[in-house]
């Protein structure tokens, strides 16, 4: 199997972890955010909704880009969504970062399972898109408890917000790399 094949399925990985990582920080999000856990929750239906309409229309869309360029502008979607959401000091603005994110993801992968299979021949085919698809899979496995399986805070998992200190969610930072206040 091509080295392509699994790079697809890193890219895979990484914007299906963008989409289940919230379900393990959802109390801490509630909590920061000051919103119930119940709207902490609707991050992941922003999510998977804007995937399930993004996915046909984005595929509709771009179906006569180059596909290496179609690849690289949906993860390049996906990542500045999850900046977006990193650095989103309300609820409606990481909304907006999961919506950009599962965009990317939703043209992230159509295109994926596309390309892995259209330089292969026909009998291997369907191991290329069962290799893109396992990327899924370890998103899923991995995503969901990847905070407890690295001790990762809520606002670690964010990224640069936990070097700013202040705010409720300090003390609930593990590693120590927010002031403790």
């Amino acid at each position: 199997m091509s080295a392509r094949i699994y790079l697809l399925a890193a890219g895979a990985f990484a914007v299906g972890t963008s989409a289940y990582v919230v379900s393990g920080v959802l109390p801490a999000v509630s909590s920061e955010l000051h919103v119930s856990l119940t709207a902490a929750g609707q991050l992941a239906t922003a999510f998977a909704l804007s995937y399930a309409v993004g996915a046909p229309l984005l595929s509709t869309l771009t179906g006569r880009w180059e596909r290496r360029t179609l690849l690289l502008a949906a993860l390049l979607t996906a990542a500045v969504g999850n900046l977006i959401a990193a650095l989103a000091t309300d609820y409606s603005v990481l909304i907006v970062g999961r919506v950009v994110a599962a965009f990317g993801a939703a043209a992230y992968t159509p295109a994926a399972t596309l390309f892995a299979t259209g330089f292969l021949p026909p009998e291997e085919r369907g191991r290329a898109v069962a290799v893109v698809f396992g990327g899924l899979t370890f998103a899923l496995v991995l995503g969901v408890p990847a905070r407890q399986l690295a001790r990762w805070d809520y606002r670690l998992s964010r990224g640069v917000r936990a070097d700013r200190g202040g705010g409720r969610g300090d003390r609930h930072c593990r590693a120590g790399s927010a002031s403790q206040g």
